[in-house]
């Protein structure tokens, strides 16, 4: 197609482009739409394909003009970026359209391209690195939640409920005199002293026995999130159905062998350090990781393609969102608003977009790539550590887009290591 491309304006990672069609390009694309439609149109009194042109120009003439129009925006655009050399990030801003029979087509793109990066230094970056230490108390404490885990539950009869108990109780809140579901619990188990739920509950709780029921009045605070019940008296009418204790496990070679795995509660110990220790040298390693790419990012300056850094918000906020989702929680209850998330977001969503930027840049430098074969191999081993479980993924990973993602995570893993290698760590 020929076309007239002008850049008009470049800034940053933007460019718009205004694009001319000529004229006897857009007859020549109305006229096939309209020759295509003679041979199907449908309208009353005539069979398919013989009406006259001028009742179908007069039927059809909306959507011809549409169904060109987009058609030339689309093949013009990309016969611009061909001509041009220009590699979009995202889709278009398309605007300013003129289209009229018979002249020019005109319209402009607004582009988003990667930015020109100037690398700085990447290489020989002082880090200091800290040594790695497995505390005592944090075994003791991986070893306690093993134990807690392997307890069991007795029923208690004969007493009522003291601090310590696990309580099963179903609870009722009515708030006003209006009882409401949001408040409402059947079999809800729950430790008497872990502060999960109300104290005015807890405490009433405490010396109730199996069978007995309570009302329970319970004073919203005037700051709570759900402004529903904010400053509100909710009464719990609080039934109680089991109470059981909870039994632990000595702490001995048995309690290793329960395990499965062990002999002696040593190797278990041993174990626990083991992955501890590896544990920690992971966190050191990202660390240190991020704090090269701290030092890379202040020797470049450029600015970010805003496509990219919105992307990236949306990402961290649909993580934030599933983890609320997770927990239960909603924006009311943590008294935020998404937008105000959206902002708190942005800096951090700014910096990974540029740190990924630059360190493409550097594999680009260096020549970092990845395999067709290395992906397979890759593939293979994660199916393999996930057993039956790694079925639901086969689909997903022998599709481009599943081995596109497993191939960037390996480039980047390798320009990581890399950067890593060629550090000064003290």
């Amino acid at each position: 197609m020929d076309i007239k491309v002008n850049i008009l304006e470049e800034k940053d990672c933007k460019k718009v482009l205004k694009i001319e069609v000529p004229s006897d390009r857009v007859l020549v694309e109305i006229e096939n739409m309209y020759s295509n439609l003679e041979k199907v149109a449908e309208i009353p009194g005539f069979r398919a394909g013989k009406a006259p042109r001028g009742l179908i120009e007069k039927n059809f003439k909306q959507k011809v003009e549409k169904d060109v129009l987009e058609k030339l925006i689309a093949s013009a655009y990309l016969d611009a970026l061909k001509e041009k050399n220009i590699n979009p990030i995202a889709y278009p801003q398309i605007a300013d359209v003129k289209f009229e029979a018979g002249k020019p087509m005109e319209f402009t793109a607004h582009v988003e391209v990667r930015p020109e990066i100037k690398l700085g230094k990447y290489k020989g970056i002082k880090v200091k690195k800290e040594p790695v230490e497995v505390k005592k108390e944090d075994v003791e404490k991986s070893l306690n939640y093993m134990r807690e885990r392997q307890a069991d539950f007795a029923p208690v009869e004969g007493r009522a409920v003291k601090e310590g108990d696990f309580v099963m109780i179903d609870f009722q809140g009515t708030a006003e005199g209006v009882p409401e579901d949001k408040l409402k619990a059947v079999d809800y188990f729950c430790e008497i002293g872990s502060k999960k739920i109300f104290p005015e509950v807890e405490a009433a709780l405490i010396g109730s026995k199996v069978g007995e029921v309570k009302d329970v009045p319970v004073v919203y605070k005037a700051d709570f999130p759900g402004k529903d019940l904010a400053g509100k008296t909710v009464v719990f009418k609080v039934t109680v159905k089991g109470i059981k204790e909870k039994k632990l496990p000595a702490l001995d070679d048995e309690f290793a062998k329960d395990l499965g795995e062990f002999k002696t509660l040593d190797e278990v110990k041993k174990n626990i350090e083991d992955g501890l220790k590896k544990e920690l040298e992971q966190k050191e390693k990202t660390r240190v990781t991020n704090a090269i790419i701290d030092e890379i990012l202040k020797s470049v300056d450029f600015s970010a393609p805003q496509s990219l850094v919105d992307n990236e918000i949306q990402h961290l906020l649909q993580d934030f969102e599933g983890r609320m989702a997770q927990q239960g929680v909603t924006y009311e209850v943590i008294g935020k608003k998404k937008e105000e998330v959206e902002k708190e977001y942005s800096e951090m969503a700014l910096k990974r977009v540029k740190a990924y930027l630059v360190l493409d840049e550097i594999a680009k430098a260096e020549k970092i790539e990845v395999s067709e074969e290395e992906v397979d191999g890759e593939i293979r081993t994660f199916l393999f550590k996930m057993g039956k479980e790694g079925d639901s993924y086969k689909e997903y990973l022998k599709s481009e887009k599943g081995r596109e993602n497993i191939r960037n995570q390996m480039i980047q893993d390798k320009i990581l290591d890399f950067l890593l290698k060629n550090a000064e760590l003290s």
